[in-house]
């Protein structure tokens, strides 16, 4: 905005430059404050602030003059209004409320005499237990009953507060499946991966037609108004974003391999276990997923890794594996002597249904999946699958080198 006296000379070209004419001196009697904002209602906080501590030095302190600010289109008034509005509000908050987040035991006209002391008065009461305090134009920090508590405590002081011991005893701890999330990235570090973290949100095309799946909308989390096309829905797998990793990383060497894995929460749709009052009607899971690209497709890299990802969580190989292993030219079966494993916990790799929702993501025969047998579950859990990636999808994502890629749930290891 350009700021004019009554001769149309310009005094302020805000926030660019002040002139000479408006610069504040030891004789300066009148002062105009403006404000510049994006957003009207910060602005008004600005100026009313600002206001309120320039008047106290006012010749008649604490008094101001009103502006008109009007809006004009072709010589019409369309809006005006009078600033600054010095606004006061009012703001509610239960005693006990306030007594509870605090630890103290005050009764309610303590708790007046305390918020008139902080500048929230006049403070009344609505019942016995409703605290009402008036907030100043000074106090735009006020925003909620928590922030008239802190003001009550700040005002009772802190230090006499009387400090007590609490009536639950808890321990803390990290959530098991964060602590296996933890160790399973130190050791995948180890094993020569390197870690992204990817974003939560893509668009429909990435995550189900790119990797060649069907479209099943209702099966992932969309948004309802989505910034552009890359935001549509909440993944589903880890796959579309270690492979726009692959993609944006081109130009790196892949003479001797690209190794990158995440391990992070996709949401999926689900109506069936939402017990809480509020329906959400999702669910978020963990999952690891790598990938291998270089000169050849590395799905026996890919594949080992699995296998390390099962004897970190002392799981066991079952019969049908190993003696598949063994027909292999494996040793598996003679290493199973000095296996660390859990009672009953056992797991096989099997090829992949031809029904199986991921079937067109992998190359044909050369595709498989992890199950799981654990104490207490009479029916196999189906951790995961990994294989070599098709060449469409590779061409989707525009990846120029052959790739692997595998991903399983961490949750059932638990």
């Amino acid at each position: 905005p350009v700021v004019l006296d009554a001769n149309d000379t310009v005094m302020s070209l805000p926030p660019i430059i002040n002139g000479d004419r408006s610069k504040i001196t030891l004789d300066t009697k009148h002062v105009f404050i403006e404000c510049t904002a994006t957003d009207l209602t910060k602005a008004n906080i600005v100026l009313d602030t600002m206001v309120t501590m320039f008047s106290q030095y006012c010749a008649s302190p604490y008094t101001v003059e009103p502006v008109d600010v009007i809006y004009k289109n072709a010589d019409v008034i369309t809006n005006s209004y009078t600033t600054p509005a010095l606004s006061t509000r009012k703001e509610t908050a239960k005693v006990d409320f306030v007594n509870s987040l605090i630890g103290i035991e005050l009764e309610p006209h303590q708790m007046l005499t305390l918020c008139n002391k902080i500048q929230l008065g006049p403070a009344s009461l609505l019942d016995a237990n409703t605290l009402q305090v008036t907030v100043p134009p000074t106090r735009s920090d006020i925003l909620h009953p928590v922030d008239i508590a802190e003001d009550i405590a700040i005002a009772y002081g802190y230090n006499n507060i009387v400090k007590r011991v609490p009536q639950t005893c808890t321990v803390g701890k990290e959530q098991p499946l964060n602590l296996l999330t933890d160790l399973l990235r130190d050791e995948i570090g180890r094993a020569g991966y390197t870690e992204v973290l990817t974003h939560g949100l893509c668009s429909i095309h990435d995550n189900f037609t790119a990797l060649g799946r069907a479209v099943k909308q209702e099966s992932a989390v969309s948004l309802s108004n989505p910034a552009n096309v890359e935001y549509e829905v909440v993944r589903t797998t880890l796959l579309p974003g270690l492979l726009k990793t692959l993609q944006h990383n081109r130009s790196a060497s892949f003479t001797s391999g690209m190794k990158y894995f995440e391990i992070s929460d996709i949401v999926l749709a689900d109506n069936e276990h939402a017990i809480t009052e509020t329906i959400v009607g999702a669910k978020n899971v963990r999952r690891v997923s790598a990938v291998y690209a270089g000169p050849t497709s590395g799905f026996e890299i890919v594949h080992g890794l699995v296998d390390r990802i099962m004897t970190l969580t002392e799981v066991a190989p079952g019969g049908d594996y190993i003696k598949a292993t063994q027909g292999a030219g494996g040793s598996m079966g003679e290493e199973e002597q000095f296996r660390v494993s859990r009672d009953g916990w056992t797991y096989e790799v099997k090829a992949l249904d031809e029904d199986a929702e991921e079937i067109g993501t992998y190359f044909p025969g050369r595709a498989a999946m992890v199950t799981l047998r654990k104490p207490g579950v009479e029916e196999e859990i189906v951790l995961g699958t990994f294989g070599i990636l098709h060449p469409n999808v590779l061409k989707n994502f525009d990846v120029s080198y052959p790739a692997s890629v595998m991903e399983l749930d961490l949750a059932p290891l638990l």
